[in-house]
């Protein structure tokens, strides 16, 4: 299935004179949603648990795992319960839930002889970083630098096809918590209004339009995690609305030719590989 089959767009009509969240239109079983954090160095938060262990218990066994395995390549690393339970310190069903969890992450996978194997993505944990949590007060900060960052994109940015509409924060910051793991926004785009255009001018593809985009919001901080979706409706909640361009009518534009535009765009950034995707059911998203 193609990616505009499912992506859902609609234009500045149809949310005109709508100012709260309840009022957007409901969005169908599944929304495309791309992200620009996929290629950012993974860190570990010290405050957080990763695989029923705590950060920093897990950051040490991942480490002296690596180590061992390293050691003693080219020969494969073996790893079973009885390794997992050296390198991380841990006996009985302690060890049998890491596994389970390690398997279930995707960082060991069967090798077809009884032992498990390292992926990947157990390296990028393997050697991600210990990094204390994100204030509130930094947050703050970096929803200000994204809302300055947003309005010189909507002016400036005359070459990208695409402006912002709006930015929606999620997640931990909409909690009591003071302390976070991550800065999550939320965009949502529309194509740039002709007079700003300048159609005389070479205007970047579609696909490098989202990736500057992208690039330019998660830009602040490693901390933001930035995506961008088809409808506000899809944004989980509780959710807060941090930067809303003016609503103006584009009479040039219809709806039908806005959802092309943007399911074109997604397929031809996901085409590069430079970016992640997933699709989000409803339940997920209202959970």
């Amino acid at each position: 299935m193609s990616v505009a089959a499912d992506a859902w767009v609609t234009d500045s009509r149809s949310m005109r004179g709508s100012r709260t969240d309840g009022a957007a239109a409901p969005p169908p079983a599944e929304e495309f949603v791309a992200s620009a954090s996929s290629r950012r160095m993974r860190r570990l938060i010290i405050d957080q648990r990763y695989f029923g262990l705590a950060a920093r218990v897990f950051h040490a066994g991942a480490e002296r795992m690596l180590e061992r395995i390293s050691a003693q390549a080219p020969a494969p690393p073996n790893i079973d319960l009885d390794s997992l339970g050296t390198d991380f310190r841990l006996d009985g069903d302690e060890r049998a839930a890491l596994l389970h969890a390690m398997l279930a992450g995707g960082l060991l996978v069967p090798d077809g002889t009884g032992y498990y194997r390292p992926t990947v993505r157990f390296r990028e944990y393997a050697d991600a970083p210990l990094v204390a949590p994100l204030s509130r007060a930094r947050a703050k900060m970096l929803i200000d630098a994204v809302r300055q960052i947003a309005a010189q994109i909507n002016m400036r940015s005359t070459r990208n096809p695409f402006e912002i509409k709006t930015i929606s924060v999620t997640g931990s910051y909409m909690s009591r918590t003071d302390q976070m793991p991550e800065l999550s926004l939320w965009l949502v785009l529309r194509t740039r209004r002709e007079k700003q255009s300048r159609r005389w001018r070479t205007m970047a593809s579609k696909g490098e339009g989202l990736r500057q985009i992208l690039a330019a919001v998660s830009a602040p901080s490693s901390f933001i995690v930035a995506r961008i979706v088809a409808h506000r409706s899809v944004v989980p909640r509780p959710f807060c609305v941090v930067f809303q361009e003016s609503e103006v009518v584009d009479t040039h534009t219809s709806a039908s030719q806005l959802f092309r535009d943007l399911g074109a765009s997604l397929h031809e950034l996901l085409s590069a590989g430079s970016y992640s995707s997933s699709r989000r059911g409803r339940r997920a998203r209202e959970g």
